[in-house]
């Protein structure tokens, strides 16, 4: 007999197989056939992989905008239709996972009150996925770049976000903790690279902050998000006080 994941995987063959490549060309292939089903045609099993998918191939064409404004709308809508899917079935971790992305990369890209409100929401969502699974990079990478974030609110962000909810107490050592765990699980991520660089930084480790930014401004990329977290690196070596480091 057919376990969940074997009927699933049969179920979505096709369309996994459109995007397997992971290009611009074959995920864009994939968000026109994932767009065209009608959700209440979908047998109701599937109907949260379909909006997953959804969600991912969004987010993952989002990558390739270079207007700000063209991202976030891409953004919106990936986390519209997985949080749908999460509602849908609270216990699949896929599912769970893009959601915490969508709205993580909502909090960063978005205006001071919408980035506050996005962050409350992300951190909720991510200790539900992180219940599910605390071995995925993806995850432990959100947490410190999470971690970081918060130990880095000016005071201004802070009073601004204690009108939200409760600020989370974390700091700049339990987001170095997960975002090294991160690279110990995949290596070689510039945009985990960059923030192991900042968290050093931050915690005025000049030389090891050198050594990862400079990890980070080696890599080659075509994706124009993935470019933004080089030339960052690039940008912050330029500093006076790194360019003085040896390693």
């Amino acid at each position: 007999m057919s376990n969940k994941s074997d009927v699933e995987q049969n179920f979505f063959a096709e369309i996994d197989e459109l995007s397997a490549d992971f290009s611009a060309r074959s995920i864009s292939a994939a968000l026109e056939t994932v767009e065209a089903m009608k959700l209440d045609q979908i047998p109701a099993q599937h109907r949260c992989g379909v909006l997953r998918r959804h969600a991912e191939y969004l987010y993952m064409m989002s990558n390739y905008a270079t207007m700000k404004e063209k991202r976030v709308e891409m953004l919106e809508n990936a986390y519209k239709k997985a949080r749908q899917g999460h509602v849908m079935d609270p216990n699949d971790f896929e599912c769970a996972k893009i959601l915490c992305s969508t709205c993580g990369r909502l909090a960063e890209e978005s205006s001071l009150k919408k980035k506050l409100d996005y962050g409350f929401k992300f951190k909720t969502y991510l200790d539900e996925a992180i219940a599910i699974n605390d071995q995925d990079f993806e995850l432990c990478h959100m947490r410190g770049r999470f971690c970081y974030t918060v130990a880095s609110l000016s005071f201004v962000e802070r009073c601004a976000a204690k009108v939200i909810g409760q600020i989370p107490d974390v700091s700049y050592q339990m987001a170095l903790d997960d975002l090294l765990k991160a690279d110990h699980l995949e290596e070689g991520v510039a945009e985990n690279q960059l923030f192991i660089g900042k968290t050093y930084l931050a915690m005025g480790n000049l030389v090891k902050a050198k050594k990862w930014l400079v990890k980070t401004a080696s890599n080659t990329t075509e994706v124009p998000v993935e470019q933004e977290y080089v030339d960052e690196a690039v940008a912050i070596l330029e500093d006076k006080k790194l360019k003085a480091v040896k390693i």
